[in-house]
Order: C-alpha cells, then sequence, then structure tokens
C-alpha cells in the first residue's frame, strides 16, 4: 500500500539529519514545485497533532522560525505554520523560511 503525503513528511522529517523548509520537503516528496510548498504547510499542523498522539507525547515537529535577511528579525509568534510574506520590523520581503524536524522531546 502506498503512503500518504502526510505519511511521507512524517517519514521525511524523521530521518532528515537537520530542519527542512516546506519548497525542500515538496522538492524531495515530488509536488508540484509552484503548490507543492502551500501544499506541504497545510499538510504540516496534521502532521504534527499525528506524531504527538501516536508516539505518546515522546516526539514532536519543531520549527525553526522564519526570520529576515536584511534585520534579523525572528518571526516568533506564528499561530500556524507559513512562511511570512515581509517584515514588519524593516519592511523586506527576504525571509528565510521556517524549517521544520521531527525530534524527540
Amino acid at each position: 500500500m502506498e503512503e500518504t503525503v502526510r505519511e511521507r513528511i512524517v517519514r521525511l522529517l524523521e530521518e532528515a539529519g537537520h530542519p527542512l523548509s516546506a519548497e525542500e520537503i515538496a522538492a524531495l516528496l515530488g509536488l508540484d514545485p509552484r503548490t507543492g510548498a502551500k501544499e506541504v504547510y497545510t499538510h504540516l499542523s496534521h502532521v504534527a497533532r499525528t506524531v504527538w498522539r501516536r508516539s505518546g507525547g515522546r516526539k514532536q515537529v519543531f520549527m525553526e522560525p522564519p526570520s529576515c535577511r536584511a534585520c534579523g528579525y525572528v518571526f516568533k509568534s506564528l499561530n500556524k505554520p507559513r512562511r511570512p510574506s515581509k517584515c514588519p520590523r524593516c519592511g523586506s520581503q527576504r525571509i528565510d523560511p521556517p524549517r521544520f524536524i521531527i525530534m524527540e522531546v
């Protein structure tokens, strides 16, 4: 039986040696380059709940928050995983995307 996209994301994030961006995850899964990252972001909140529940709270999806390349501002208070469009401090659109990995707590 073939794995679902969410199962493939879980496996990829568990086996990754370093945090991955949604764009990197989409590319590694062979998703459409134009819409793949957006699809990954929609799956990540569900993946986080599933990982937590299936591991009995021993594993968790960790997010390295996005940051502005121009001024260094870190987006710490995101309600859901996404790539911000511009920096609230300096207005720059040069934003490093959030990165994700699954680790034991």
